[in-house]
């Protein structure tokens, strides 16, 4: 059977099939997208510390180098012979400046790494105006002088920062051939003997100091290595550091993600590239020097998407698919025994209800059929009863009509009577058929509606006038209401009468002689309402007082035959909670307790 494709969306096992591949989709998605971030978030924390490690042993690297240097220049600080040539005075060629020359050339020649870490070292002492000098060959071309190196116009920020790096890589003054970028440095020579200053050592380290552990650090060209003096960067870019005019901007500071607490982590944005970077900055063991690297997370994120698009392709085509395979066995499994049970219905419409053991299959649409097939042997079943009830209806209607009597012929007819009864002085007889005339009023305004206990006192009142003559007086009624405002509180409609009823037929009467009921109207500390209507009866036992309440069947004496205390006690849960309702306490020979239990609820009454 050929299904519109408008109508196949519109069926169950279209609706299966499209909920079941879509799950699968919607599960696909989420677990690529959670991996997806997943597997992005931890490339990103491993590039950053891969990088953290490896800045870490290029700044050991630089560190090296620089305490090379700077352990050159301690020596020279320390020397005897560099003292007295400072001190010393302004005489040219004399002994202690060729013994402090041959020092320092000694120490220079002694430590190889010296000629391509120190461009230029001079000596200058404060007494005297010659200066020694130590500089490879290539690197002068100018003759240097103490006065050339005081007046150089960086030489007051070095001397304010003496020992430290702090100024820029800047280009050497005594080399013209070509620009040599150096790194300038001054330290002081101390008197060995009282405090003060007694010369200088001015130092111009290379820059291969730097870009010689940059160049061994480097793994690929994307590497975007620098160098930072204070707030200056230095790219590092075929074995030179180029200043970088334009800077960083700051964007987010990310350094809660790094190994050390000495790395900074920052995400930067380039603007000489327009580009946002990571920066991963390590600080050297000089103040004010760092060794920086930049991280594309760009390249990375695009790397990442272009698998996991890949691998989203994949469980889509798979998801595709697993949906042809599911459409197929859907339609054999599915198809064959809902057409069977389409026809089976339309058999019934037409009023086949014989019974089709072929839809009846091992499995939940054979259920389906059973069921079918059981409804339709019931429908039949109940129409055959359906029929037998109406012919017996017609026989019930008939009978009640001839049975019939208005209600209105009863209370007029009530009505003459008593007043038959008053003109014949027959006061009990009047007094009877009031009280009568007023119950059969309530009777018929039905047994399920809320009235104030005052209400149901007055039903009580004219139900036991009633019964007080038929046992001629030997049963008195009292009533103890502690706050007549109580009377006001909301009760079911012929609530009390069953209970009255059981405290005279099977309290009272079979004890053979005079008895007394007492209702006693009262309100605990929690303003729900008690109502307990006590008698001096024969009493019962506990069990039977228990299986007062829990039997489902009414007093087989009862004024209304479909009111019994049990059936009281469940109105009363029904309508106020199962925390209210009866309550039996009873002893044997002495006394029977039906304590009823209400919330407090006065207000506007609803009658029929």
């Amino acid at each position: 059977m050929n299904i519109p494709v408008k109508k196949f969306f519109h069926t169950i096992r279209a609706r299966i099939l499209l909920c079941t591949i879509s799950m699968i989709l919607l599960i696909s998605i989420i677990i690529t997208a959670v991996s997806y971030f997943i597997v992005s978030y931890n490339l990103r924390q491993n590039m950053i510390q891969t990088s953290e490690i490896r800045l870490s042993f290029l700044c050991s690297s630089i560190d090296s180098n620089i305490n090379n240097v700077k352990g050159f220049i301690d020596s020279c600080q320390k020397s005897n012979k560099i003292s007295k040539f400072a001190m010393g005075e302004n005489v040219p060629n004399s002994l202690a400046k060729r013994e402090a020359h041959d020092f320092i050339t000694e120490i220079y020649a002694s430590n190889s790494s010296l000629s391509s870490q120190i461009i230029r070292a001079v000596i200058i002492g404060k007494s005297r105006k010659d200066i020694i000098q130590v500089v490879e060959a290539v690197n002068s071309n100018i003759a240097v002088s103490s006065e050339a190196v005081l007046s150089l116009p960086y030489f007051g920020t070095l001397y304010e920062n003496t020992g430290e790096i702090a100024t820029e890589i800047l280009p050497d003054p005594f080399f013209t051939t070509k620009t040599l970028p150096v790194i300038p440095m001054l330290h002081t020579i101390q008197h060995p003997y009282r405090a003060g200053e007694i010369g200088y050592i001015f130092t111009e380290m290379s820059t291969s100091v730097i870009t010689s552990p940059m160049r061994d650090a480097l793994s690929d060209t994307d590497d975007r290595l620098y160098f930072r003096i204070g707030d200056s960067f230095y790219r590092y870019a075929e074995q030179n550091l180029l200043l970088c005019e334009n800077g960083f901007e700051s964007l987010e500071n990310l350094s809660n993600i790094a190994l050390s607490r000495d790395t900074e982590i920052q995400k930067v944005f380039d603007r000489e590239e327009q580009k946002t970077y990571l920066m991963v900055t390590r600080p050297l063991g000089t103040r004010n020097l760092y060794v920086a690297e930049c991280l594309d997370e760009h390249t990375l994120s695009r790397d990442t998407f272009s698998t996991f698009l890949i691998v989203t392709v994949v469980i889509l085509t798979a998801s595709a698919f697993l949906g042809i395979l599911l459409f197929c066995y859907l339609s054999k499994t599915v198809n064959v025994p809902v057409r069977q049970l389409q026809v089976r219905m339309k058999r019934i419409a037409g009023g086949d209800f014989s019974r089709d053991p072929s839809t009846e299959w091992e499995h939940e649409l054979g259920d389906i059929g059973k069921n079918i097939n059981d409804l339709s042997e019931n429908v039949l079943s109940l129409m055959n009863q359906r029929i037998e009830a109406e012919r017996q209806k017609k026989d019930y209607e008939y009978r009640m009509l001839q049975s019939q009597i208005n209600p209105h012929f009863l209370y007029n007819t009530l009505n003459s009577i008593k007043w038959m009864a008053t003109i014949q002085n027959a006061t009990g007889i009047a007094e009877m058929t009031t009280a009568l005339s007023r119950l059969l009023k309530d009777i018929s305004k039905g047994t399920t509606n809320l009235v104030p206990i005052s209400h149901e006192i007055s039903l009580i009142k004219d139900y036991f006038t009633i019964q007080q003559y038929r046992y001629g007086g030997t049963i008195t009624l009292s009533f103890d209401i502690e706050d007549e405002a109580l009377t006001g509180c909301r009760i079911l409609k012929f609530t009390l009468q069953p209970i009255v009823e059981n405290a005279i037929f099977h309290g009272i009467e079979p004890k053979g002689n005079t008895g007394a009921i007492t209702i006693h109207i009262y309100q605990d500390e929690h303003t729900d309402v008690h109502i307990d209507v006590t008698d001096d009866g024969i009493g019962m036992e506990d069990e039977v007082a228990a299986h007062l309440l829990d039997s489902d069947s009414s007093a087989g004496s009862s004024f209304f035959k479909e009111i019994g205390v049990s059936n009281v006690h469940k109105r009363l849960q029904y309508e106020f909670g199962s925390a209210y309702g009866l309550h039996i306490a009873s002893k044997t020979g002495e006394f029977t307790t039906v304590s009823i239990l209400l919330p407090f609820q006065a207000g506007e009454v609803a009658h029929d």
